[in-house]
């Protein structure tokens, strides 16, 4: 019985041509890479696979088959001998056979480089699972550090809380210790006060110490008000006060004895008089505005008082010699009476300004003493002065003393209340000099105008004037009215002015009518035109009397 072999060869015999086709085919494996030809340096066995493929070639066999030469010119490979094959292939199964392993291996080498890469994306999904699953792990680390921050962040604020109020315990407790240290430094600083003000000699006021101990003393005497209803606190307040009053009269002791001391200097020695009290003053200052102090009370505005008395009296005593001694000097450089006056009151003026600074100096504020004061010393310069005005008869020189007072009223933007007292005396004097200019000013009118007699040799060139028709010439009555009017004018209150101004008027028509015309009617006797030349003079000189009144309206 012939084997499948057998069978396979007798039908399929193989020609000449195919054998040598077979042939060449051989030696083109021989010469392809030993890869393709050989697996792990095993020599291909060319058996026979029993399977149920197409006796024909596939499609992708042929493809392959064609190729070959393509393979060869494309890689060429060393040529290795025919010998590196195991054996020929001398029949179809073989051949078939040995294909089928090159084809496979081929087709292996092809897919490799996708094999590969799914090798790789298959490593690649191992990796992102592992990365997933550490991400989910520290995912569950995070969120256990959260939850135990949460759980620290909780007991921190817990201990912040408790820090705070700790702090503010502290606080509160040093607080507390402050203000008992305070309330017991008030009751502690009792016994260095007073051995301060029990001290001897004259000289306490002048220790660094003594101002800043009263100013506890005043700062002690308000706590203890405050705090009434502390153990011994009636005890406490009532030692205080008896310090307060040690410290006041000490200072009051002191700056009685000073100005004392000033006085004395005064009397033997009159010059550079501000300046010793000035230099007093730096020392003093500083005692007298502590007495000056609003919380001192009744006490020490009494001894504020008694020492304003002491300094007063003894500047008093140096200014009533000095200023009569000066105001003589004075009217011995004038030898009239508005130059004098003038001098005298800017020498006032400069005695109140003076007096006003030096008292600031020394006791830092204004008072009522220091205005009465400025009127004792404005006074020794009225009596001066009314005396002189009251003398004065003449129109003129009332005038002119009017005028000079005038430049001397308060301006009426001026604020200075250390010249109140000047302004005020030379708003007296002033109305003195205007009530004896209006009194003289209407005794003139009387006397010189009212009771005016025309002489015959003067009412005889009256007429001659009048004949001549030259107008008549200015009566003595109507020039004498126009010389008082201007004397007056702004010298007076403007309705007092105007009153004796009418008042002029009125009584130099009725002279012109009363004792002129009477006076050329008698000196024309038998002249027909005497009448009618009274008459002229008449209606002329009023006109002329009239015009000065209209200018000064």
């Amino acid at each position: 019985m012939q084997s499948v072999q057998d069978d396979w060869e007798q039908k399929f015999a193989l020609t000449d041509s195919l054998r040598s086709g077979l042939a060449e085919l051989q030696d083109a494996c021989s010469e392809y890479h030993t890869q393709l030809l050989l697996s792990q340096a095993a020599p291909i066995e060319p058996t026979f696979q029993h399977s149920h493929a197409s006796p024909l070639l596939s499609a992708r066999r042929n493809a392959s088959l064609r190729n070959l030469s393509t393979l060869r010119a494309m890689s060429p490979v060393p040529r290795r001998p025919s010998s590196a094959l195991p054996e020929a292939i001398e029949t179809t199964a073989q051949f078939l056979e040995w294909y089928g392993r090159v084809e496979s291996r081929l087709a292996a080498e092809q897919d490799a480089e996708s094999h590969a890469y799914a090798e790789r994306l298959r490593l690649r999904k191992r990796q992102c699972g592992r990365m997933a699953r550490e991400a989910e792990s520290i995912e569950k680390a995070l969120q256990q550090i959260q939850k135990e921050l949460e759980r620290v962040s909780e007991r921190s604020s817990g201990v912040q809380a408790a820090c705070s109020e700790q702090q503010a315990r502290g606080a509160r407790l040093k607080r507390m210790s402050r203000e008992i240290s305070e309330q017991l430094a008030v009751y502690q600083s009792l016994g260095p006060i007073a051995q301060l003000l029990s001290a001897p000699g004259d000289k306490v006021c002048l220790d660094p110490e003594f101002l800043p101990s009263l100013q506890r003393i005043e700062e002690a005497a308000a706590f203890i008000t405050a705090h009434a209803g502390a153990r011994d606190s009636e005890l406490y307040l009532m030692r205080f006060a008896q310090c307060r009053t040690r410290g006041l009269t000490l200072i009051k002791m002191h700056a009685q004895r000073e100005f004392r001391r000033l006085g004395a200097q005064l009397k033997a020695r009159s010059s550079d008089v501000h300046v010793r009290f000035r230099t007093a003053a730096v020392q003093l200052r500083p005692l007298l505005e502590a007495l000056q102090r609003g919380q001192q009370g009744a006490g020490a505005m009494q001894v504020l008082g008694d020492v304003q008395q002491a300094y007063f009296a003894v500047r008093m005593s140096w200014l009533r010699t000095h200023i009569p001694r000066s105001l003589q000097a004075i009217e011995r450089e004038h030898e009239d009476e508005a130059g004098m006056l003038r001098d005298w009151c800017a020498f006032m003026m400069n005695v109140c300004a003076d007096e006003g600074r030096l008292y600031l100096e020394m006791f830092g504020r204004e008072a009522q003493l220091l205005r009465e004061h400025e009127d004792q010393a404005m006074a020794l310069f009225h009596e001066q002065v009314r005396p002189r005005i009251i003398r004065l008869a003449d129109v003129e020189s009332l005038a002119t003393l009017s005028l000079t007072l005038l430049t001397y009223q308060r301006p009426s933007a001026s604020e200075d209340a250390q010249l109140d007292a000047f302004y005020a005396a030379v708003a007296a004097v002033l109305q003195d000099a205007q009530q004896r200019l209006a009194f003289r000013a209407q005794a003139f009118v009387q006397s010189e105008i009212a009771r005016y007699r025309l002489a015959r040799e003067e009412a005889l060139g009256i007429l001659e004037s009048l004949r001549a028709s030259r107008g008549p010439c200015e009566y003595a009555p109507v020039g004498r009215l126009r010389w008082l009017v201007a004397q007056i004018g702004g010298c007076l209150d403007g309705q007092v002015q105007q009153g004796i101004a009418h008042e002029a008027l009125a009584a130099c028509k009725q002279n012109i009518v009363a004792q002129g015309a009477r006076a050329l009617r008698d000196s024309a006797k038998g002249d027909p035109d005497a009448e009618r030349l009274a008459h002229v003079f008449v209606a002329a000189t009023q006109n002329s009397a009239e015009q000065v009144i209209s200018d000064l309206d």
